[in-house]
């Protein structure tokens, strides 16, 4: 294994010298240009490739596939692992499509390689991209968006802070210059998904830039900021954010970092960010960010506590396999096989049988385990889901993360599991530091992971992050001194209080979908709110304790925010928190 471990690092340093490349082809009729020009060292997300690619033959399908291997070394344990993801794209004659491929990466160190194939036949192989990707959250790179011609184009190089590391990553560099922690782009070459985002510590753009970018890549970085992501404008006015559906509260007076769903937008001077320097800067946004809800992932205080069971949130009637159950049934077996077998043979003289008796009784002993483990765990998938969403109603906007712990019993999910293509998904694993299996992942539609995320009788811990158009709300209206609620939200509300006009009302009892209710003023036992065993309860108290005024919480038997990636999924023992609000976020318009 240490050799398997050295091997790694010897070869795949040299790769690390091209953490990308950038260039334009034609082959096929077909005009491609890949970027996959990214940060060397990032934390678990996504790595974004863009592509630009005309088709000037006929209407055709192609498929542009990822090759890619992974190695993972942990505390416990070192493995090699493989990906494959693909997507197929159908193109007419004269289309051109523009679109990033995000690549879901957690590894200690990865290489891809990229090829575009049609009907089995492979048109042009790339070269091969190799980074590091199991970065804790807080040292992960900065982004700096800066166009040479403007006040932070200027500066840029100056900001980039150098790759302290003992890696052959850190070494891995054309002539032996030290490697660059944080990286710059123009704004032409950003991405126009938001996952593509997901593996940075922040991103650092000016009003020019901003400007300059079309409105699928503003929304892709508003999309990252509301997730979570630390969005530093480095600028000397105020910048009115816009772009990809969204609209972003006005700046406050004095420049005060502005909370945006998940994420903080900050303000800042040029030359304020180049004398405080990156560090400085990324240390004060990170005062004003929560922990549990920011992005990376792995800056989460819990993101990687399982228990002994493996399972990261503990479902209740699930402890894993049956070992105990199954050993027990396989000595029973090798006795009765064996000695027994023998011995019964023996007595009646006629041990020629021997050669139909033990396939007689192996055969009853796997009838009678399949039966036991159909009687005992059945065939679906058990799974208990912890998650918070805010509701922006004004602007039909929601963001969600959380958690899910998943248990196939009786067999593996045909597919595998499949989630939106806009969602974040990460594979905690069963020991807290990520899925190591072989990856198999479609992007032409959804997230379809036909493998390397879930098994039969085995804990699988996901993390989820996404941001979506949501019709779904609650409305109120004053009666007398209380208030009336028709739930619009889909799903059963449990528990809601709303605050308004520095008074909190609360509801008496579950109110069904579709259904009316009133809501009584008076004091509100908050600590009752969240279940006792739900996994790091305090991420939720200051919700409660800090509620904003015209906003509520609903706690929702199921979320109609969330998508758990398996369809007949059994919760059991789930929490739904929803932060509403009627009239938007505060300070927005």
């Amino acid at each position: 294994m240490r050799w398997l471990a050295f091997a790694a690092l010897v070869f795949l340093a040299p790769l690390a010298s091209e953490a990308g490349e950038f260039r334009s082809l034609e082959v096929e009729s077909l005009r491609i240009t890949i970027d996959s020009d990214w940060a060397m060292r990032t934390a678990p997300g996504y790595f974004p490739v863009r592509f630009d690619i005309t088709n000037l033959g006929e209407a055709r399908v192609i498929e542009i596939a990822a090759q890619g291997s992974r190695y993972s070394r942990t505390m416990r344990s070192t493995a090699w692992s493989n990906a494959h993801v693909v997507r197929t794209l159908r193109m007419g004659r004269g289309d051109r499509v523009r679109f990033t491929m995000p690549i879901p990466v957690s590894a200690e160190s990865e290489n891809y390689r990229f090829e575009i194939l049609e009907g089995g036949k492979t048109l042009q192989a790339f070269s091969y991209t190799g980074f590091q990707s199991g970065v804790p959250g807080d040292k992960a790179p900065a982004l700096v968006v800066a166009d040479r011609a403007s006040p932070l184009g200027g500066v840029a190089a100056r900001l980039l802070r150098p790759a302290t590391t003992s890696s052959p990553f850190a070494m891995a560099t054309p002539g032996g210059s030290t490697p660059m922690l944080d990286f710059q782009l123009e704004p032409a070459r950003l991405p126009v998904n938001w996952l593509g985002y997901t593996s940075l510590r922040a991103v650092i753009i000016g009003s020019a830039e901003w400007a300059a970018l079309d409105d699928a890549q503003k929304g892709a970085l508003l999309t990252w900021t509301a997730c979570g992501g630390d969005l530093i404008l480095a600028s000397d006015q105020p910048v009115s954010l816009a772009g990809g559906g969204h609209r972003v509260p006005d700046s406050s007076p004095g420049d005060a970092p502005q909370t945006y769903f998940f994420g903080r937008i900050h303000h800042r001077p040029v030359a304020s960010i180049v004398a405080a320097g990156v560090d400085s800067v990324l240390a004060d946004a990170g005062k004003v960010q929560d922990a549990h809800w920011a992005l990376p992932v792995n800056r989460t205080l819990s993101w990687d506590a399982v228990d002994p069971h493996g399972f990261r949130i503990a479902i209740p009637g699930v402890s894993g396999i049956p070992t105990r159950a199954y050993l027990s049934i396989l000595i029973v077996f090798s006795v009765l096989i064996g000695p027994v077998n023998y011995w019964l043979l023996w007595r009646r003289r006629h041990l020629v049988l021997f050669v139909l008796t033990a396939p007689l009784v192996s055969a009853l002993f796997i009838v009678f385990l399949a039966g036991y483990v159909v009687a005992a765990e059945g065939f679906h998938v058990s799974g208990r889901d912890v998650t918070f969403t805010i509701l922006d109603q004004a602007r039909t906007q929601a963001a969600t993360r959380g958690g899910t712990s998943l248990y196939a019993a009786g067999m593996t999910p045909a597919g595998g599991l499949r989630f939106p293509a806009d969602a974040a998904v990460y594979a905690v694993g069963a020991e807290g530091d990520g899925r190591r299996d072989s990856l198999e992942l479609d992007l032409s539609e959804t997230q379809q992971f036909a493998s390397g995320l879930i098994q039969a009788r085995t804990p699988t811990n996901l993390e989820e992050v996404a941001f979506r158009q949501a019709r779904e709300r609650l409305t109120f209206e004053r009666d007398g001194s209380a208030i009336r609620v028709v739930n619009g939200l889909g799903a059963t509300v449990q528990r809601l209080i709303l605050r308004s006009r520095g008074t909190w009302y609360s509801l008496e009892a579950p109110l069904a979908a579709g259904a009316t209710a009133r809501l009584q003023p008076g004091a509100v036992d908050t600590q009752a709110i969240v279940p006792r065993d739900v996994p790091m309860p305090s991420r939720f108290q200051p919700f409660f304790e800090q509620q904003p005024d015209g906003s509520y919480l609903a706690v929702l038997d199921r979320s109609p925010f969330w998508e758990p990636g398996v369809a007949g999924i059994v919760e059991r023992g789930s929490f739904h928190l929803v932060l509403g609000f009627p009239d938007g976020q505060p300070g927005q318009r």
